[in-house]
């Protein structure tokens, strides 16, 4: 399994919530049952190697089920993770657009306010001809 998850997080919650381990199979209760030692070399033979494959399919349907539920484990955990992450985050840009707004607010009326407050001292009349314009001297 690889060292980190990356995915959506709605397809990690469903994922991880439909991965089952398939039940295990009647047959491997055989387990239990002693081999049967009556009957030809062969039966016998074939009774032991049955115990055997039935033992060795138990222990890798356990160790399989086992990885399943880890692996749901992991992704859902990690879901909830990058859920909560996808939370913060948006807090956090929630507080910082917030902010900008706010100064950027506040400079507006710094500015509004600072052009009221100044007087124009070089008004000239709005009839004047276009010939009488001031000259500035260089």
């Amino acid at each position: 399994m690889p060292d980190q998850i990356n995915a959506d997080t709605e397809s990690m919650s469903a994922y991880s919530s439909k991965l089952t381990a398939p039940e295990m199979p009647p047959s491997l209760a055989r387990l239990g049952t002693p081999v049967n030692l009556a009957g030809l070399f062969e039966g016998i033979a074939m009774s032991v190697l049955d115990k055997a494959a039935t033992a060795s399919m138990a222990a890798f349907m356990t160790k399989m089920t086992e990885e399943m539920v880890t692996d749901s484990t992991k992704v859902k955990t990690a879901a909830l993770t990058y859920s909560a992450a996808d939370v913060t985050s948006a807090l956090e840009l929630a507080t910082s657009a917030t902010k900008v707004l706010k100064q950027g607010i506040d400079l507006v009326k710094k500015t509004a306010g600072s052009g009221q407050q100044q007087p124009s001292t070089t008004e000239e009349p709005a009839d004047r001809p276009a010939g009488d314009a001031p000259q500035s001297l260089v």
